[in-house]
């Protein structure tokens, strides 16, 4: 049964660039005529499933994809070979622009079916492996990543890893998987010499790993915020202090499904980002900014800065990362606009929202939806920089791909050797 997983991932992939990566639950087929829904799935829904389950969950998806894939053919995003793409027609941006974000960046490459067995260290000026850090045993993949603010510290949650085979010994290593403690690690690069240097992390609880939903460290590095879908940790690195949130409505806080950067810090380590998903079918996101020094322990304190419907004629979110940038002004996210009117046009964008009034600030590298999805991986203090996953990639068999690049003055430039293939990635 894990061969037929793989070969409908595969088929999935395939047909990757016809859907969002990141759109379940629900599914939501840009530039489609009607809108398809599927059931939520939690973070990492392979190992929550049996084998066959998951099999049939992929297969679904697959299905789906295929017969809703005539909507998008002859709708591809424009590119031009390596070295040459296109932003809506003009050139690229200038590679000084590579040396106003992070130097470094740590990703995680998918390598164990949803999990990755090393992490790599590259260069965002040149794109190269500097690095490659394995977890130590018994811990044989990691699951998460998150970046401080001094672009050498990174954050790493680990586990150990059994391959999940057919019959009751691939049931018997599914509960293991399932039930296998998280632990964190901080990774530390020193560039002088390109060395990593790993430190086991003092986190007092007993995490298991389908239980955690997405981390985030502080921008100084000295607190690791945690979701576990109804409530949000914020763990003291020195010390183990830990402090928790509630949310005691239904839905979930994360990610749209689960991937990516689930949290973003303000610079000074008071403020904390994140979304709250409810509403009908729980689909509707709430932007919300948690104060971490305000008294109480209830979530329904932090305050709603942006709130996204998931419905035709609305501005929302292509969903996946909404960023707070550093210095505590703005939210900034991968926007889409569907007209409810087919004869419109739709569009997406990067948009920037005022975190004092949830309004529109500045929008940029407007485009027509295309195969493929942007996402927004980091921003600067105050959101005039930003690095990207976008679909200007070196065009295949199989559509565009994914490149990771830095949005500048309403200007991508293309980071070497950047292909986003990766299940984590962090800055």
């Amino acid at each position: 049964m894990n061969q037929l997983e793989e070969k409908l991932a595969a088929a999935l992939r395939d047909t990757g660039e016809e859907i969002s990566p990141h759109s379940v639950p629900p599914l939501r087929l840009r530039g489609a005529p009607r809108r398809a829904t599927l059931p939520r799935l939690p973070h990492r829904w392979k190992a929550w499933l049996t084998p066959l389950a998951a099999a049939a969950a992929v297969a679904a998806v697959v299905a789906t994809s295929l017969a809703m894939s005539a909507t998008f053919h002859g709708h591809a995003r424009g590119t031009s070979p390596a070295g040459e793409q296109q932003l809506n027609g003009s050139p690229p941006g200038p590679a000084s622009a590579l040396r106003k974000v992070p130097p470094y960046f740590v990703a995680l490459p998918e390598q164990a079916l949803i999990y990755a067995r090393a992490a790599t260290v590259r260069s965002t000026v040149t794109g190269r492996v500097l690095a490659t850090v394995s977890p130590p045993r018994p811990y044989s993949v990691f699951t998460w990543v998150s970046g401080a603010a001094d672009d050498r510290t990174f954050v790493l949650a680990a586990q150990r890893w059994w391959r999940i085979g057919s019959g009751q010994a691939g049931a018997r290593a599914q509960e293991r998987d399932n039930t296998a403690r998280t632990v964190f690690f901080r990774l530390a690069f020193h560039p002088a010499t390109g060395t990593t240097q790993l430190t086991r992390l003092a986190v007092p609880e007993k995490i298991r790993a389908t239980d955690i939903g997405g981390m985030g460290v502080s921008a100084d590095g000295t607190r690791l915020a945690l979701t576990f879908r109804t409530y949000i940790q914020i763990i003291n690195l020195a010390t183990g202090a830990t402090r928790t949130w509630t949310w005691p409505g239904g839905g979930w806080i994360g990610n749209f499904k689960p991937d990516g950067q689930i949290f973003s810090w303000s610079a000074d380590g008071r403020y904390l980002a994140f979304q709250q998903w409810g509403g009908k079918f729980d689909s509707t996101a709430h932007v919300r900014l948690l104060d971490t020094t305000a008294p109480g322990t209830s979530l329904t304190a932090a305050k709603v800065i942006r709130t996204f419907l998931n419905q035709d004629g609305v501005l929302t979110f292509s969903p996946g990362n909404t960023l707070l940038t550093p210095d505590g002004t703005k939210i900034v996210t991968a926007t889409t606009f569907s007209p409810r009117q087919r004869s419109r046009i739709s569009h997406e964008e990067i948009t920037e929202f005022s975190v004092q009034t949830g309004k529109p600030v500045l929008t940029q590298d407007k485009f027509a939806p295309r195969a493929g999805w942007q996402e927004v991986l980091w921003t600067n203090s105050d959101g005039s920089v930003l690095v990207l996953s976008d679909p200007r990639g070196k065009k295949t068999q199989d559509g565009p791909g994914n490149i990771l690049g830095v949005l500048s003055g309403n200007k991508f430039t293309p980071i070497p050797h950047g292909a986003d293939t990766f299940q984590q990635i962090a800055w």
